[in-house]
């Protein structure tokens, strides 16, 4: 039997390196999320919060094959281990219609966290389907471009006039790269357009609302000069009537501001003046002339 010491001094050593052990140990990761969007499957996890600088991640998942055919192992990803992003591409991985279950761990100073689980089973036919349609008219064609690119995206791109006969005027084709141009339409029309994509795999789909544009009318040469004629000849009128306007304002600002009073009666009584003409003596006439002094009336 072992002494009493001996015994505490065990006890006390294994308290020590219970307490040791738990304090290096990081925390485990929480709030994982999955979100898939056209058949890519991108794990999100928010950061352990761990006392090291740069803690590491590693993610592992669990199939159905796993599940019955390996008595429950877990498989590792390889694109995701020791990564110091809080995030992970499993597209690679999850490559089957099967649900699988999908756990994150943190790993700081040698020390691993305990595994963080996704809250429940990921199936890839839950992603979700989404696509963006943009479209540009340059002359008499039609340019559309669609967003996300995807390789296991297929996308069929219709497009009809609109007013006419739908089944007509409709044309389909499947975009490969993910853009396509439409030449040759009716200038002075109006197109309308619709892109449908489906994700292999998933045996779902999805559309985009219709945009409508229209194409513009020809321009014909007689039009540029009878446009420049009629923007000089408005300009002219303009011009006048500018100064017209001017004029009319100047002869009014004058007669307000200047205002003319009339002359006095007494003034107006004198005029016309007779003014008096001094005319030297001329020795043939063999007299003198007299010059009449200034009247006015009285």
């Amino acid at each position: 039997m072992l002494p009493e010491n001996d015994v505490i001094s065990k006890l006390l050593l294994l308290v020590l390196h219970i307490t040791i052990n738990s304090a290096s140990r990081p925390s485990a990761p929480w709030n994982v999320t999955m979100e898939s969007v056209n058949m890519r499957h991108l794990l999100r996890w928010s950061p352990s919060r761990a006392y090291c600088y740069d803690p590491h991640y590693s993610v592992q998942f669990q199939g159905e094959w796993e599940l019955l055919f390996k008595n429950g192992a877990w498989e590792e990803a390889m694109e995701c281990q020791h990564t110091l992003r809080p995030e992970c591409d499993l597209t690679s991985d999850l490559a089957s219609d099967s649900d699988y279950n999908i756990r994150v761990r943190a790993e700081c100073n040698g020390h691993n966290s305990e595994w963080t689980a996704l809250n429940t089973t990921f199936n890839r036919r839950n992603t979700i389907i989404a696509i963006i349609m943009d479209v540009e008219v340059t002359g008499d064609a039609v340019h559309v471009y669609i967003s996300p690119r995807s390789l296991t995206m297929t996308v069929t791109l219709t497009m009809w006039e609109e007013e006419e006969d739908y089944d007509t005027t409709k044309k389909v084709v499947d975009v490969q790269h993910l853009s396509h141009t439409f030449p040759g339409l009716r200038q002075g029309a109006t197109y309308c357009l619709q892109a449908k994509a489906e994700v292999e795999g998933s045996h779902q789909t999805t559309s985009t609302g219709i945009q409508c544009v229209s194409i513009p009318s020809p321009q014909w040469p007689w039009q540029i000069p009878v446009v420049v004629t009629s923007v000089l000849a408005v300009t002219i009128a303009l011009a006048c009537l500018l100064g017209w306007a001017t004029k009319h304002r100047r002869l009014v600002v004058q007669n307000t501001c200047f205002h003319k009073e009339p002359l006095p009666s007494v003034l107006v009584d004198v005029w016309p003046v007779t003014i008096p003409m001094l005319v030297e003596p001329h020795e043939s006439l063999g007299g003198t002339i007299t010059i009449p002094a200034l009247s006015a009336k009285s």
